[in-house]
């Protein structure tokens, strides 16, 4: 019996135990798992991190762009479109003009040599004269002297030939105090009085001459009281006008325009 006993007991020791939820629950590793409480909290085995209660799902908002910002950001943008279009047309592609390459007195004959080509922009304010016009330019004459680096216009030409027929063209430097207080214009009519020396006693009928301005310019390097009149006169009167001019004995008298 004894025997029997043992053995039950034995077979009894080898049937696993069933815990009920309530019981205390031992882990693998020893620790004890309790549920007592009725929280439902178990503690993890050795090892593992404990898992907390998950967060409540959030809402997520939907944000709502304002129409009126999107208008006025696409109204912006075409308003800079239609500037920028302005902008080019009123400015315009650049193209290609002629430009002096070389100094070019008055009176003389523009050859190709005297010209070089530059690329800018067209402007309301500028004439310059387009490259397909240069069979215009050569041959014709400097109406004024013409400077390097300069645009070419078609007003600064001429197709007569300066000086005319009977003409003589001088260049003259005559000091400011002498000069009209009116600025000269090319083709403005002028008179050239002769003055005395300087000590001398002046002449009871001092002598004229009639003039024509064709050119004038600051004379550069030579003081800035100075101004260079280039004057088209009669052929007899070019070495005498040359001669008082170079003696310092030319006043210039600026007179109206002759009548019909």
């Amino acid at each position: 019996m004894a025997d029997r006993g043992d053995g039950d007991r034995r077979h009894g020791a080898d049937q696993p135990r069933v815990v009920g939820l309530g019981a205390d629950q031992r882990a693998a590793g020893g620790d004890v798992m309790s549920s007592s409480g009725g929280s439902g909290t178990v503690a993890p085995p050795e090892g593992y991190a404990a898992i907390g209660p998950a967060d409540a799902p959030r809402l997520v908002r939907q944000r709502h762009v304002r129409r009126g910002w999107v208008g006025i950001g696409v109204l912006a943008i075409v308003l800079a479109a239609l500037g920028a279009a302005t902008l080019f047309r009123a400015v315009g592609p650049s193209q290609e003009y002629l430009a002096v390459a070389r100094d070019v007195p008055v009176g003389a004959q523009v050859v190709s040599d005297d010209l070089r080509i530059v690329r800018l922009n067209s402007s309301p304010g500028l004439s310059p004269v387009p490259i397909d016009q240069v069979d215009r330019v050569v041959g014709r004459y400097a109406a004024v002297s013409l400077t390097a680096g300069t645009l070419l216009s078609m007003e600064q030409l001429t197709d007569q030939q300066v000086p005319g027929p009977g003409e003589q063209l001088v260049a003259i430097g005559v000091s400011r105090d002498r000069l009209p207080g009116r600025t000269l214009r090319a083709g403005d009519p002028v008179l050239l009085v002769a003055t005395s020396a300087q000590g001398a006693a002046p002449d009871e009928q001092p002598r004229t001459f009639d003039a024509r301005v064709h050119d004038l310019q600051d004379a550069d390097g030579r003081g800035a009281d100075l101004v260079v009149v280039s004057l088209l006169v009669a052929e007899r009167d070019g070495a005498v006008v040359a001669s008082l001019a170079a003696a310092g004995q030319l006043t210039v008298v600026l007179v109206p325009e002759a009548g019909p």
